[in-house]
């Protein structure tokens, strides 16, 4: 899986991104459909993803005409059709001579219907029809004009915070976000790092990779997996697997805080296990010489992302993280190993930011330090960043980072020197 030569993954990549990008372009939704055959709607919103949507391709964050027409269960009544004049016009012609018109009065309560020279106001609920003068109706169409809600101002274009518009998915680079569930939503992740290092940090790199070398793309890399589920709009589960060690991570995430309305900040809380395949010397016997010399060993990690935006520019993440038995040596070499190699448990605090250059373009950037626990020789706190770039319901990031570990309790603790290319793409399927 991790041999892959940089050409061979470049075509692969293309051809998924091509696949999905056609199998998305094809999707329309039956609520869009139903917005596009109201007769009320107005033409020049019935072949937009921005009817409902923040990001003008559609997917991702609902507007507030989306989130209103959601929580209306997705259906058009006159009094939703009232509540949003932007949308959706009062007046329709029947006939293209005009011969027959209908305009909605009264909070579309009630409808005003004109028909060869005559008018009548009608009250479906009450089963009523009158007729009217004509300065009935204009008497009804100018309060009707007068009276929209002032929910319909909601729709005006505003100043998204970044949290509203992310360029980011649920991880940044390696370290969680705060990025928000729907129930039934899925995102998948993928990531690759690459081996061969392209810069070292206040040494001489000899071996690092050059443009001949198409700066380590031709390099053995590491190539990992997973994806995340959102249960409910606060619940999610997930699950990762890396062939560092033949990691599988397995976990779930409660959503406390959306950092919306009058929260001031965006927070989680993440809980998973990690099972690493490792080798075991204690197996091997003469006795039993057919014996598998691996064996699996399990990490738990309780995990506390925070965010706040700062204005529509950028948004501040900090993830305190614990690691429960992160060490499979811990106590094995005693006195003579250095007193952090001995220990079994981790703390770190991990810092990023996601700062917008352009809508849909940002520099991201993330600092794991350890603050307790197990500390490896000659070990370094893990740091990445690079370029994200959103694209529909894609997120892809091309990154530099010192170290090929992308799960919680490998992360932490196997920062390098070196500094080696890799890139994340995320894929939300709803």
């Amino acid at each position: 899986m991790f041999q892959r030569s940089g050409t061979q993954l470049i075509a692969w990549m293309s051809i998924t991104l091509i696949l999905l990008s056609a199998a998305e372009s094809h999707a329309l939704p039956a609520f869009m459909r139903r917005f596009r055959e109201d007769p009320f709607s107005k033409t020049e919103w019935r072949a937009q993803c921005a009817t409902c949507h923040v990001n003008p391709q559609g997917a991702g964050p609902r507007n507030d005409f989306g989130q209103a027409f959601d929580k209306n269960n997705r259906t058009i009544t006159p009094e939703f059709r009232a509540a949003w004049p932007d949308r959706f016009v009062l007046t329709i012609d029947a006939a293209p001579a005009g011969a027959v018109k209908a305009s909605f009065v009264n909070g579309g309560r009630e409808a005003v219907i004109e028909v060869g020279g005559e008018s009548f106001r009608v009250n479906a609920a009450e089963g009523k029809l009158e007729k009217l003068t004509l300065e009935q109706v204009a008497q009804l169409k100018g309060s009707a004009a007068g009276s929209a809600p002032a929910t319909a101002s909601a729709a005006a274009p505003t100043e998204q915070p970044l949290r509203n518009v992310p360029t980011f998915d649920h991880v940044l680079i390696n370290v969680p976000t705060t990025l928000g569930y729907e129930k039934g939503g899925f995102s998948l992740r993928f990531t690759h790092r690459f081996t061969q290092p392209v810069l070292r940090v206040g040494d001489e790199c000899p071996d690092c990779g050059a443009v001949n070398e198409l700066f380590g793309l031709d390099s053995f890399s590491y190539s990992s997996f997973g994806g995340e589920f959102g249960l409910t709009s606060r619940l999610a589960a997930s699950v990762y697997r890396s062939p560092l060690d033949r990691t599988y991570e397995i976990g779930g995430v409660l959503q406390l805080l959306n950092g919306k309305g009058r929260e001031p900040v965006a927070a989680q809380l993440r809980v998973s296990m990690e099972s690493r395949r490792l080798f075991d010397a204690d197996k091997i016997s003469a006795s039993t010489p057919n014996e598998d010399p691996f064996s699996r060993f399990q990490t738990w990690n309780l995990v506390f992302p925070v965010s706040r935006t700062i204005a529509n520019v950028a948004e501040v993440f900090v993830v305190p993280t614990m690691s429960f038995r992160v060490n499979p040596y811990a106590n094995v070499g005693g006195t003579t190993f250095p007193e952090g190699e001995r220990r079994a448990h981790q703390a770190a605090i991990g810092l990023g930011a996601s700062i917008r250059i352009r809508p849909r373009t940002a520099f991201v950037a993330e600092w794991t330090p350890r603050v307790a626990g197990y500390h490896a020789t000659d070990s370094r706190n893990s740091f990445a960043f690079g370029l994200q770039r959103s694209t529909n319901a894609h997120v892809f990031s091309l990154v530099l980072s010192n170290t090929v570990a992308t799960t919680t309790g490998q992360l932490a603790a196997t920062g390098t020197p070196d500094l080696r290319l890799g890139f994340n793409l995320y894929r939300r399927l709803r």
